[in-house]
């Protein structure tokens, strides 16, 4: 789903529409100790599509995932960078960011906190194979989820996300809140360190709980009970760490899952508080479209459902190249340089693709020796 459906949609993004979910033909499964492959067929001979033609259809799929199976298992190829653009550049970035701390101090605005973001072009010798990144990326991928949709004839938008929106499980829903952001260390040592800066910061807990609290709220507003535990800890991850929460609560019926996601998203961690209020100085400011950055990605099922939030993303093939997506939440005490920094900081899993960096697997054996 778009991050704002209201928003005019850009060349790019056309083949999505507004919003963009698919009858998976092919399931493949994975469970404690066993897996499952599904598949979904539909024919009707009165019209144009006989069960022939439906089963022909299955095996031509079936073909067409096994080569790409196996062209995986190959050695990826890493795309050289001709050339790159950031929209904002970074005048425009630290214009963006103090216009956005202006409102945020002014006694006439309401405004807490916005997020904002930058979109990175870069033009590549050869086009880029989308899977080959995802796969690449899985090494990044410690309880994250990765995903990859990709309309006929349009950019495959993929993505490496920490942050779950909601996860159901029959009356029972889980979300998180996920805010603030520093690198790892190098060394234990370091990276002990920095994650008691993170959570000893005044500014971060601030944008930590600004997003914590939203969620609570609206989780209370659909469910008969809602607990927060635990309410503060660090989330690790290979190459940042964030402020963590996790909510749980039992909904009055299942059905609610819908209000669940409408109201839930845009969550403070991609948007803002007050929500409409950042939602405007967003479009205001930001001359490029989000696209599905930031938005749900997911599904729907009869007992279970399950949406993540689409950052950490990129829109990548059919002549675009590939378009980086990151932003990062504005709040009294923000400095745009670093914020700037921190925006390199989560597109360095996609840049690492584009040059010879040591795979992070390598990294850390050398860290912990």
């Amino acid at each position: 789903m778009r991050f704002d459906p209201r928003s005019d949609i850009a060349p790019e993004w056309k083949g999505f529409g507004s919003f963009y979910f698919m009858v998976p033909q092919v399931e493949f499964d994975e469970f404690k100790g066993s897996s499952m492959l599904a598949a979904t067929i539909a024919w009707d001979k009165r019209l144009s599509r006989t069960y022939e033609q439906a089963i022909a259809s299955l095996e031509a799929t079936m073909w067409q995932v096994s080569s790409v199976v196996r062209r995986l298992n190959g050695n990826t190829t890493r795309a050289a960078v001709l050339h790159q653009t950031h929209v904002p550049n970074k005048v425009s970035w630290d214009s963006a960011v103090n216009r956005a701390l202006d409102l945020i101090s002014s006694k006439n605005s309401t405004l807490v906190k916005v997020v904002l973001a930058r979109s990175s072009r870069l033009l590549t010798m050869v086009e880029i194979d989308p899977l080959e990144w995802l796969a690449s990326l899985q090494v990044e991928g410690d309880n994250a989820y990765q995903f990859c949709l990709q309309p006929p004839e349009s950019p495959a938008f993929i993505g490496n996300t920490p942050e779950r929106l909601f996860y159901r499980n029959r009356l029972n829903v889980y979300s998180e809140a996920l805010a603030a952001t520093r690198a790892r260390g190098r060394t234990e040592s370091l990276d002990l360190q920095i994650g008691n800066d993170l959570l000893s910061s005044a500014k971060d807990h601030h944008e930590f709980a600004v997003v914590r609290e939203n969620i609570r709220r609206k989780f209370e507003t659909v469910c008969s009970s809602t607990v927060v535990e635990p309410s503060k800890v660090l989330r690790k991850l290979p190459r940042v760490q964030h402020l963590y929460a996790k909510l749980t609560g039992t909904l009055e019926k299942e059905d609610d899952e819908f209000k669940i996601l409408s109201s839930l998203h845009p969550t403070p961690a991609v948007c803002g508080l007050p929500t409409e209020e950042a939602r405007i100085l967003i479009s205001e400011i930001e001359k490029f479209d989000r696209g599905m950055y930031a938005g749900p990605v997911g599904w729907f099922g009869g007992a279970e459902s399950e949406f993540a939030v689409g950052i950490r993303s990129a829109l990548v093939g059919k002549g675009v190249g590939a378009l980086l997506y990151a932003g990062t939440g504005i709040v009294e005490g923000s400095n745009s340089d670093l914020e700037w920094q921190e925006l390199e900081l989560k597109t360095s899993q996609f840049k690492k693709l584009m040059k010879n960096e040591a795979p992070l697997s390598a990294m850390m054996e050398k860290i912990e020796m």
